[in-house]
């Protein structure tokens, strides 16, 4: 609280739905606060019991997922949607990744069977939900439920995946945490650098024109206002 530490310059790394609750009235003035506005995510994994049938996608890349969900992601390990593909996401996109194809930790191997170092022998799919306001309330259980049947009807094939195929799980709430772009969203976007010795960095900062979005927005922007 009264800790007072001297430096060149301050960057800071927010969201801007957190800058609203940081009192800083150089920021503040020039960044209109009141129209920066967050979306509900959800984030679920799960650690599913590998199909003994490995399969080889296009990629050249191994999972153990089942071989119809496999078959649906052959082309690329992230599938990404838009809402109202089950009833209850009305409004809630989302993207499927096939993590044993994207992460060397999951990555099924000759030496690591199991694919998950040295713990049990697991697939693992994550699906990331956006605008997840209407479930985000439900139970851990009734979320990796929703999951299930979503993969299902957005790849679709017939057979869900049983919940008892659900070796362990995580589901991860982040209310209001996620920029929310909208029509006319990027003419409030500020500079990366507000004042001297003051700069900002994130997904909804103005990039000067890089061709970069997102995470990797946020990662440009980071590495611009450090240069």
């Amino acid at each position: 609280g009264e800790q007072l530490i001297d430096c060149d310059a301050v960057i800071l790394a927010v969201g801007g739905t957190a800058l609203k609750r940081i009192d800083c009235p150089k920021v503040q003035n020039q960044i209109p606060v009141d129209r920066l506005r967050g979306v509900t995510c959800v984030a679920v994994r799960l650690f599913l019991r590998p199909h003994p049938l490995e399969t080889v996608t296009k990629d050249g890349k191994k999972t153990q997922l089942p071989p119809d969900i496999a078959k649906a992601m052959e082309e690329s390990p992230v599938v990404v949607c838009g809402p109202r593909v089950v009833s209850e996401l009305a409004e809630a996109g989302f993207c499927i990744y096939d993590l044993q194809r994207m992460q060397d930790d999951f990555a099924v191997s000759t030496e690591n069977a199991d694919g998950n170092g040295g713990s049990e022998p697991c697939a693992v799919l994550e699906v990331d939900f956006f605008r997840a306001d209407s479930f985000v309330n439900r139970t851990d259980e009734q979320i990796v439920d929703l999951t299930l049947k979503t993969v299902s009807a957005a790849l679709n094939v017939e057979n869900y995946i049983d919940s008892s195929d659900v070796l362990d799980f995580s589901v991860v709430r982040a209310r209001d945490a996620v920029s929310h772009f909208c029509v006319d969203s990027a003419s409030y976007s500020p500079s990366v650098k507000i004042d001297k010795g003051m700069y900002m960095c994130g997904d909804w900062i103005d990039r000067t024109g890089h061709a970069s979005w997102s995470t990797e927005k946020a990662v440009v922007t980071g590495r611009q206002a450090v240069a």
